[in-house]
């Protein structure tokens, strides 16, 4: 296993792909974090609401650095496909179950580097330009940080499984892309439109089933921490509805958890079509 994840690490160096996606990252990370640390300081006036400012903007940047991580995650399994050394990597290695998890691996490291500059330049910056705003307090920051580090690995884990169904390259980008920026909102907005049965007092069930989409998980998970620091336990759960655009959102742990299970469900699927692919 170790030789594998060598050989993954290699690969992965030797191509330009995994930088050409941290350029965007850093690029989308001080573009959003320096109007968000503008933001905070014209409305809050530099007092601490400029933190919590600070922690959305950090929030939805990791969010769209989760989209990156799975784009690196497709790209790692569907170049091979595409240049036809997946033959090689398949008969050199002592099983394809041991290729998946090696690319699961690397993947993964590169989404958790994605979602650490997202934070530490997205900190940096928002700071800056707030010239003084509070710091979010540790607590805070942590839990965004170490849920955007989750989600965007999550992410990458699921843009390999991904790459390993659809093995074109521009297939599964289209298709990814497609869904993750579009596709799901239009599917949240037509759940969210359904009337309520005859006689209920709350949402409607296909209503609530949008909180429980993959990139809508995502977003409730990272916006958990935000949402409760500026309006607390009993509120958040309103902020978090006009953000992510759900009705009746779980708390951000559950979140994670039905994001992790969507992976999940993505990697057997993966394991199972490639184990039977024909590679000759």
């Amino acid at each position: 296993m170790r030789g594998l994840l060598r050989a993954e690490l290699r690969k992965t160096a030797s191509t330009g792909s995994w930088w050409a996606l941290l350029v965007p990252v850093v690029l989308l990370t001080v573009s959003i974090n320096a109007f968000g640390g503008l933001f905070g300081a014209t409305v809050t006036g530099l007092g601490a609401g400029s933190a919590v400012v600070l922690l959305a903007s950090l929030a939805y940047t990791l969010g769209l650095t989760s989209v990156l991580a799975m784009v690196h995650g497709v790209v790692v399994v569907t170049s091979e496909f595409r240049h036809r050394t997946i033959t090689t990597t398949y008969l050199t290695a002592p099983g394809r179950d041991r290729v998946l998890v090696a690319k699961i691996l690397t993947a993964g490291a590169i989404g958790t580097g994605y979602a650490a500059a997202a934070v530490v330049f997205g900190l940096g910056v928002g700071l800056a330009v707030q010239g003084g705003g509070a710091l979010p307090a540790p607590g805070p920051l942590l839990g965004v940080t170490a849920t955007g580090i989750v989600v965007c690995w999550l992410w990458s884990v699921f843009g390999v499984a991904l790459g390993m169904l659809v093995t074109s390259q521009v297939g599964a980008l289209v298709l990814a892309l497609v869904y993750v920026l579009a596709g799901e909102n239009v599917l949240a907005l037509v759940l969210n439109s359904a009337e309520p049965a005859v006689g209920s007092t709350g949402p409607p069930l296909l209503a609530r089933l949008t909180a429980y989409l993959p990139v809508n998980a995502g977003d409730i998970a990272l916006y958990d921490v935000p949402a409760r620091e500026l309006a607390g336990p009993r509120l958040s759960g309103v902020v978090i509805e006009g953000l992510a655009g759900v009705t009746a959102p779980p708390t951000g742990w559950v979140s994670l958890v039905v994001l992790a299970t969507w992976v999940t469900a993505a990697v057997a699927a993966a394991w199972l079509v490639g184990a039977r692919r024909d590679i000759t």
